[in-house]
């Protein structure tokens, strides 16, 4: 009976000692960390708006700009505070209008963000019209 009431208690601390909790990801935060962000395009000469934003809780960082002579863009945010959740974002909008009858000339943009010089966000697009906006994001978890 004593075995049997020793072996029933090992097995349950056994069972209890091996169950763990999962680590809470917010522990490891808030981090620095070294941010860079940027645009480049197969045609560096297009009008267009290029947003960066760091947004987290504690910390708000934009950066904008317009222009027809800024691609190829970039900007490094060096030893950030970075909170649990903090999103980074690259916004680009072509305003590159065409004059009437003549086709739109379409190019590529490449977004990238990139955290402690490793790239943890990148996307390609193909602009084939005015006005086309698109984005990337990557959130700290």
């Amino acid at each position: 009976m004593f075995k049997k009431q020793l072996l029933s208690i090992l097995t349950i601390f056994i069972l209890f000692s091996s169950c763990t909790s999962d680590d809470d990801p917010r522990d490891n935060y808030p981090q620095n960390r070294d941010i860079s962000m940027s645009v480049s395009s197969t045609d560096d000469e297009r009008m267009s708006d290029i947003t960066f934003s760091i947004n987290g809780s504690g910390i708000e960082i934009s950066d904008f700009s317009s222009s027809d002579s800024h691609l190829p863009f970039s900007r490094n945010y060096i030893n950030k505070t970075i909170p649990f959740l903090t999103l980074l974002n690259i916004t680009y909008r072509d305003n590159s209008g065409t004059p009437v009858g003549v086709p739109f000339e379409p190019y590529k943009i490449t977004l990238k963000i990139r955290v402690d010089s490793e790239t943890k966000a990148e996307k390609e697009v193909t602009i084939s019209e005015s006005g086309t906006v698109d984005y990337i994001e990557f959130s700290f978890k």
